[in-house]
């Protein structure tokens, strides 16, 4: 095997080394993971904003409701003292009678004031919640938004490198025999991704084992295709 081919398939070993780091990194943003963090979180705000805006109307309704049988009792009161102090009635058993039903109006009417003071607690309660996780949701809308930016970006990037990268290989193993190619590669399979190494200062740097000094003068003399005797790796004497 002669040492120019030896050479070329460090080269090529480099390439995919170097495509391997490319796909890795695309496969492991911290930007993409921080994005999904953030699109779960949005996920969870907008769920709590629509149970919030339903409860909102709720209590709005319940609002609307108290301040409409308010208004009709006030009416109803309004009336009946209208009656009471007119004297139109002047039988003493009606006059009692229409005594009683002011007094169960305005009875009815502190009711309903009490039920509406609460409501409208619960209704402020409701649209400071809502006011709160709309900012929220506002605020990871965009932090998500830039994220997304960011990884389209980044991964425009890498899928460039990796189009340059993946042409550099091609070229270079058009190159390099068929039967060293297919070796190369069985080896790489096997060996985490490095089917080749260069053996410098007597050192294999594929499993960084050192050499004893009289193999190494061996391996340097005999030259063409060796492997080392520790990984099996296709050992490139330099």
């Amino acid at each position: 095997m002669d040492d120019d081919s030896l050479q070329r398939l460090l080269d090529l070993q480099s390439e995919d080394l170097t495509i391997k780091r490319l796909e890795e990194r695309r496969s492991s943003l911290p930007e993409a993971s921080r994005l999904e963090q953030v699109s779960a979180q949005l996920a969870e705000l907008e769920a709590d904003s629509e149970i919030a805006r339903k409860q909102l109307q709720e209590v709005t309704r319940e609002h609307g409701r108290l301040e409409g049988e308010i208004g009709i009792g006030e009416q109803k009161i309004q009336k009946e003292e209208q009656r009471l102090f007119s004297g139109a009635v002047s039988n003493p058993k009606e006059l009692g009678a229409l005594q009683a039903e002011v007094a169960m109006l305005k009875r009815k009417r502190g009711e309903l004031e009490d039920q509406l003071l609460e409501v409208m607690l619960q209704k402020d309660d409701a649209t400071t919640t809502m006011s709160s996780l709309d900012k929220e949701r506002s605020e990871s809308a965009q932090q998500a938004g830039a994220l997304k930016e960011t990884v389209a970006a980044i991964i425009l990037e890498i899928d460039s490198e990796l189009a340059d990268h993946t042409t550099k290989r091609a070229d270079i193993a058009a190159t390099i025999p068929p039967d060293l190619l297919s070796l190369y590669e069985r080896t790489r399979a096997t060996k985490g991704g490095v089917g080749a190494a260069a053996l410098i200062d007597s050192t294999c740097q594929g499993c960084h084992t050192r050499l004893p000094s009289k193999e190494a003068e061996r391996l340097r003399a005999e030259k063409g295709l060796q492997r080392c005797d520790n990984c099996g790796r296709i050992l490139v004497v330099k």
